[in-house]
């Protein structure tokens, strides 16, 4: 287990250990026993396989921290990055866990939530909903930039503003429904992208890569999106402080939002794009 700097951030391989209870846990939730299923789960969480008999599993643990901590330290390095690490509430903690394999072959992801989430009242397996300290399931090989995305997902759950709207878009292929949290958190990976002159992608599900502009016609083009980003410019700080500070910074949606919604709004009848949440239809 260890703290990355000065941040409230653990990186913590458990990974063993999670698979021990995890039938236990099972069983808590199969039994209707929801709080306790909780309370091992966060037992779990906030443990190390480091106390497992004879420290069995020393090598392959420091190997998954010191990989974690190293992209950490790219992130560190980079100031888009900088600025997500440094706005994370540090009466908080985020701990980093591991994916094991299986999980990621189920889903080549990473996943952040509350450490002491909601118990859904219907029985739900769901963990999402919650606010503090978060949990990042996080495999290596996912990247320093798929752990940038969540660490803005933990910046929010920290401050209890992780509320995800649905948000409908399209592309010249499909159609998505995805939430406001991960067209942030997307933006925000893109930005830090942007900012270490790496490509950037299109949107958050199909993760194409493009050119600035093809991004911003592709906004531009999406009345929801739009409303997102205009949404979080008005009451996330994360969002305002990135379209001031990164005026330099090539991809910047948030700065650039002005131009973004004049060149939707050409030919339209309203005069504005109201931010996300509000009851109007689109117009066009």
């Amino acid at each position: 287990m260890r703290k990355f700097g000065a941040y409230p951030i653990v990186v913590n391989y458990n990974l063993h250990t999670r698979l021990r209870y995890q039938h236990k846990e099972n069983d808590f939730h199969r039994a209707g026993r929801y709080d306790e299923e909780r309370q091992l789960d966060i037992k779990v969480n906030t443990s190390s396989d480091s106390t497992i008999e004879n420290n069995l599993y020393k090598q392959e643990l420091n190997e998954y921290e010191q990989t974690v901590c190293n992209c950490l330290r790219k992130i560190e390095g980079n100031l888009v990055g900088l600025m997500v690490l440094g706005l994370i509430n540090k009466k908080t903690t985020v701990r980093i866990v591991p994916k094991s394999d299986e999980e990621l072959k189920r889903c080549t992801c990473a996943l952040t939530g509350p450490l002491k989430y909601d118990i859904q009242k219907d029985g739900s397996v769901a963990r999402g909903v919650g606010l503090g300290d978060t949990v990042i399931l996080f495999h290596p090989e996912l990247g320093d930039d798929t752990l940038l995305h969540e660490l803005v997902h933990a910046y929010r759950y920290s401050y209890n503003k992780f509320h995800p709207l649905n948000v409908y878009y399209r592309t010249e292929y499909a159609s998505y429904t995805v939430t406001s949290e991960e067209v942030l958190a997307h933006q925000i990976e893109n930005m830090y992208m942007s900012q270490a002159k790496r490509p950037v992608t299109l949107d958050y599900v199909s993760q194409a890569p493009a050119e600035k502009k093809e991004i911003y016609d592709f906004l531009a083009d999406n009345y929801f999106l739009l409303q997102s980003l205009k949404y979080f410019l008005r009451h996330e700080y994360l969002a305002m402080l990135a379209a001031h500070t990164f005026t330099t910074t090539d991809y910047n949606p948030f700065r650039d939002y002005v131009a973004l919604e004049a060149e939707y709004l050409e030919g339209a009848v309203s005069p504005t794009v109201p931010e996300l949440g509000t009851p109007l239809l689109p117009t066009k």
